[in-house]
């Protein structure tokens, strides 16, 4: 796209959100205009949306992969309403960690109060810190590193993740996850000016035989609590013609575990809405030994694993690559079929509020809803959501 083009683009864009929203309304990049990401200000989301809203912020997610809406807090805005937002962009998917016996084959129970996320946070800085309103929802994953600590704890650096997306080795996978920032680590009294270090890994965390220019890649993770993020729409549209249309072909097979049989998905995504085609997370072949590989349909573990090694050091060059700065207030929405993104190391165990990073995290699969409530038949929900799941919403 030239800048002409580019620019024509966004003037639509800035017009339809002022239609939308108001003249407040606003959108500007994340980080450089040629890469995704954009800034939206000016939109108050602790009000419901119209149906023409919801469409709209659907649409520039298609377009830019991560939206970042700053300073909600300032609208009175909490978790219920991060629910509510979810909803639009699909299905609520409850979280795991947040049932007493799951994976136990017996119907599910929520933790005891006493065992919560949100309770174990709670009584950590008493008086300092308390989770928001809504933060118990079974779809609410509490992301956070004050569990366990307090004014007498024993701080610990915690290595970060693989790079990856979220829930991808499910037949529906998730499509859409997003954060509503609370707190974010203020405190710099690592080695450069950083909160943290990162840590060596264990052994077997990746593969051994791992290229290097992807090991180094993996390892250059972001240091002040940011979340980083590659754009594998970018990079797929980066690479040849011929390549890519190998790739359009090419099937893999997902699984959770080794002993899975698992299904073959297209690992080319294919958006239904804007036709943006992307690599949709080609990174689980040389993780360690914990995690199932993926396999390239036609070609054994290895060969399969040497050829989205290649894919996965591709995406994660530096051009494809935006590390997001987490801001109180902020809700951050990205699109799982069109990113990585990687958790960085985090001081854990903490002793002080300032080293605080708490974020409440929701996901989604399926379409779309630009009128809510949802209306998913029952039978998608008992096949696709599991636990089965639907927010308690009215309107």
């Amino acid at each position: 796209m030239t800048v002409e083009d580019r620019d024509a683009v966004l003037g639509e864009i800035e017009s339809d959100l002022t239609r939308q929203f108001g003249g407040g309304a606003a959108i500007s990049p994340l980080s450089t205009p040629n890469r995704m990401g954009r800034r939206v200000d000016g939109i108050d989301l602790s009000d419901p949306l119209s149906p023409a809203q919801a469409r709209l912020l659907v649409t520039l997610l298609d377009r830019y992969q991560i939206l970042c809406f700053p300073g909600q807090d300032r609208h009175g805005f909490d978790v219920h309403d991060l629910e509510r937002i979810t909803n639009h962009f699909g299905a609520p998917i409850p979280h795991p960690k947040n049932y007493a016996n799951y994976g136990s084959g017996e119907a599910l129970e929520l933790l005891p109060v006493e065992r919560r996320a949100s309770t174990l946070n709670n009584v950590s800085f008493p008086g300092v810190f308390e989770c928001l309103p809504g933060a118990d929802s079974p779809a609410v994953y509490i992301v956070s590193n004050v569990p366990g600590g307090g004014p007498d704890a024993d701080p610990m650096i915690v290595g970060g993740q693989h790079w990856h997306t979220d829930i991808e080795f499910e037949p529906v996978p998730l499509s859409t996850s997003m954060f509503y920032v609370h707190r974010v680590p203020t405190t710099r009294d690592a080695p450069g000016g950083a909160w943290v270090t990162n840590p060596p890994r264990d052994t077997g965390f990746y593969h051994p035989d791992s290229p290097t220019d992807l090991a180094e890649r993996r390892e250059m993770l972001p240091l002040n609590g940011e979340t980083a993020y590659a754009d594998t729409a970018a990079a797929y549209a980066a690479l040849p013609a011929d390549e890519r249309h190998q790739l359009d072909a090419t099937m893999v097979r997902r699984r959770l575990r080794r002993s899975d049989a698992g299904w073959l998905v297209p690992l080319v995504h294919t958006n239904s809405r804007s036709g943006t085609k992307s690599l949709h997370s080609p990174v689980w072949a040389s993780r360690g030994k914990r995690i199932a590989p993926v396999e390239v349909d036609g070609l054994g573990e290895d060969e399969s694993r040497r050829f989205l090694d290649r894919l996965e050091a591709h995406c994660l060059r530096p051009e494809f690559r935006y590390d997001h700065v987490h801001t109180p207030g902020d809700v951050t929405i990205w699109s799982n079929f069109a990113t990585l993104h990687v958790a960085p190391p985090v001081k854990q165990s903490i002793n002080d509020p300032a080293d605080a990073r708490v974020m409440y995290r929701m996901s989604c699969k399926g379409n779309p809803s630009y009128k809510l409530p949802r209306h998913d038949p029952q039978t998608w929900i008992d096949d696709n959501i599991a636990p089965p799941y639907r927010a308690p919403l009215t309107e």
